[in-house]
């Protein structure tokens, strides 16, 4: 940004949109070579002049575009659920409201949960939420987080358990306010830990939302295959 002299002669700030796209690409850049770094090496391992070379950039623009190395894995994990950016839950949303068979709409869901974690979401969340949980910036994410990823769960059971086929008595809030609180990070980290696979996982929590549709709807409907046993 420059000052720009305007005709009654006072300066005023001057916007390039060239070097603000300029800018927004640097730091994009930045925030994907932190992540690879993160992902691959652990957050704490990573200097942030690692990040920098990778990035090919001066560890001061770094700080200048961060503040400082949390600063910058929190600026990743909000990219990473910003759903103006390009996001697979949208993806999924079109997807789901072109398929007509509710059993098939639920493995669809099942397998992008399973998908979401294993791209890096369960490990994004572990080094953002391990880190320093005093900073005040961790909350912000935290309470922007949950409400993203409870608004995303309740547009796909609109879809999935429209009024004529799901279960009566249940709410969409009920239910939408069910599948967020397990399908979170801290459940899908407790049960690998206990032997669980990722293919279990997927299979566990398409019968889970079987049990959302009406019971009469539900014998039509051709039956999930077993879980996988965890070894």
């Amino acid at each position: 940004m420059t000052l720009q002299p305007s005709d009654d002669g006072v300066k005023r700030p001057y916007h390039s949109p060239r070097r603000e796209e300029q800018a927004k690409a640097t730091k994009r850049a930045i925030i994907d070579a932190a992540l690879e770094l993160f992902m691959t090496n652990g957050y704490q391992e990573t200097p942030v002049k690692d990040v920098a070379e990778r990035a090919a950039v001066s560890e001061q623009t770094v700080y200048n575009s961060f503040g400082d190395k949390l600063g910058l894995l929190l600026s990743a994990a909000m990219v990473y659920m910003d759903p103006d950016e390009d996001n697979p839950e949208t993806e999924l949303l079109d997807a789901l409201r072109a398929e007509s068979d509710p059993i098939e709409r639920i493995r669809m869901t099942a397998r992008s949960s399973r998908e979401t974690w294993e791209g890096g979401a369960l490990q994004l969340e572990t080094m953002v939420f391990g880190t320093d949980a005093r900073d005040p910036r961790l909350v912000e994410l935290e309470e922007k987080g949950f409400a993203y990823k409870y608004q995303n769960t309740r547009e796909v059971c609109e879809i999935l358990f429209p009024d004529e086929i799901r279960q009566a008595g249940l709410s969409l809030d009920d239910i939408a306010a069910f599948a967020t609180a397990v399908d979170s990070a801290a459940t899908v980290a407790t049960l690998l830990k206990l032997g669980w696979t990722m293919n279990k996982w997927e299979e566990w929590i398409a019968e889970l939302l079987v049990l959302f549709l009406d019971p009469a709807v539900k014998p039509a409907l051709p039956k999930l295959e077993p879980a996988e046993t965890a070894t």
